[in-house]
């Protein structure tokens, strides 16, 4: 009887690893849609819109900045929406959302309906959808080392794929056929998506619902915003995604104003997107290893010696490893972020507190890409930017150094009250 009990347990628990991580695929396939539709489909639409709409470049490229516009401010809002509903119903609604405003792209009569689409059903659709909740399911069914699983998830793959095939799809059939294809992508991703349940059911759990949602107590939003640790995540992890963004906005044209061609900078801003599909494995495995706050540490060191290289050389070769280590670095901060806000908060407290930090982080990710083009007007070239990007990376280094200490204790607290 002894051994056929353990049979069963061991069977269970191997059906039980197969299950979470079909929940990590489907947290993947999710992200990548939602994230891959966007930022890797956006850049190849800019040019025939303004074909299409008589539109300026400014114009043109204001579709995406508003979709993250509207996804940061959403975050809280979404975050109640998993607490209450569930993943399911909330990534569901987000497909559908979303894949309906890619459809209504394809009829859209002029730009500000255009930019009226990415803002609204687009933008709330990725907020749904994309990886904030994704992240939240792959961490749930991997409470004790979400690390790999956070990697896993994040990987961009489509952003990496889609301008390929948008390219030969507008090119073949026109922009319509593109955005009606990203729309079917959406369609296609209803039955993974009614799959998802939010976590597996642990001892001294409340017993899920129909739909497999499990309603847990959270913290309020000003109990998460009264604590330093949040602040301090936020300006450290906020700043690093700023960065990030500011290196893909300006790499090109960096690079050519040191004398770099225009097809061999291009090359580099390739090499930098390609690196960020390892740059997320490799967070998820170091947060596992190392612990979180520890990773957003080198990732913060590793950002600043990419910059230092690449302001320090005009020769090609040498920028090579310097975009691929940008890269890395900038795709490895959210899944850092999300271990790091399971250690300080609780992993019950994702929702709440992930959704909060994209609201917070909002100021800095939304303005310093601008604010370092002005900045380079002002000063006529790129060294004030680039040691201004070197500084913020060093701080954020520091900053996260001082809260390893912070998040080991606070895990020990949840390890204990889980036991």
């Amino acid at each position: 009887m002894h051994a056929g009990q353990q049979a069963n347990m061991s069977a269970a628990a191997v059906a039980g690893q197969g299950r979470a991580r079909w929940m990590v695929f489907r947290a993947f396939l999710t992200q990548n849609v939602a994230v891959g539709c966007a930022f890797g489909g956006y850049g190849v639409t800019v040019l025939p819109l303004q074909e299409q709409f008589g539109a300026s470049r400014g114009t043109a490229t204001l579709g995406l900045a508003l979709c993250v516009l509207v996804m940061g401010l959403a975050g809280p809002l979404i975050g109640t929406m998993i607490a209450r509903i569930g993943l399911r119903w909330t990534m569901m609604a987000g497909a559908i959302l979303s894949g309906t405003g890619y459809a209504l792209l394809a009829a859209a009569p002029g730009m500000t309906a255009v930019l009226l689409l990415y803002a609204l059903p687009i933008g709330f659709g990725m907020a749904m959808l994309g990886s904030f909740p994704s992240s939240v399911l792959a961490s749930n069914w991997f409470p004790h080392n979400p690390g790999p699983a956070l990697g896993v998830t994040n990987m961009p793959l489509f952003v990496a794929i889609l301008p390929m095939v948008g390219l030969v799809l507008i090119s073949d059939h026109g922009l319509p056929a593109f955005y009606l294809t990203l729309a079917a992508i959406h369609v296609l991703l209803l039955p993974v998506i009614h799959g998802v349940s939010d976590g597996p059911v642990l001892r001294g759990d409340p017993k899920p619902d129909a739909h497999g949602h499990i309603t847990h107590e959270i913290p309020s939003a000003r109990a998460v915003l009264a604590r330093p640790a949040f602040w301090a995540m936020c300006l450290g992890a906020g700043y690093l995604n700023a960065a990030g963004i500011t290196g893909v906005s300006h790499l090109v044209a960096f690079a050519m104003e040191r004398g770099v061609p225009g097809g061999a900078a291009a090359l580099l801003l390739s090499i930098m997107g390609g690196a960020s599909i390892l740059g997320s494995l490799l967070s998820g495995v170091l947060c596992g290893r190392i612990g979180p706050a520890l990773t957003l540490t080198l990732i913060a060191c590793g950002i600043c010696v990419s910059w230092v290289i690449l302001l320090s050389t005009i020769a090609y070769p040498a920028m090579i490893p310097a975009a691929l280590l940008v890269g890395m670095s900038g795709a490895a901060v959210f899944p850092a972020v999300n271990m790091l806000s399971s250690r300080l908060f609780g992993q019950h407290s994702l929702p709440r507190v992930i959704g909060l930090f994209g609201l917070a982080t909002l100021p800095l990710t939304f303005c310093l890409p601008p604010l370092a083009g002005v900045l380079h007007d002002a000063a006529g070239g790129y060294g004030p930017v680039v040691w201004v990007i070197i500084a913020g990376s060093g701080a954020a280094a520091f900053l996260f150094l001082m809260m390893r200490r912070e998040a080991l204790s606070s895990s020990r607290i949840e390890n204990t009250a889980r036991a």
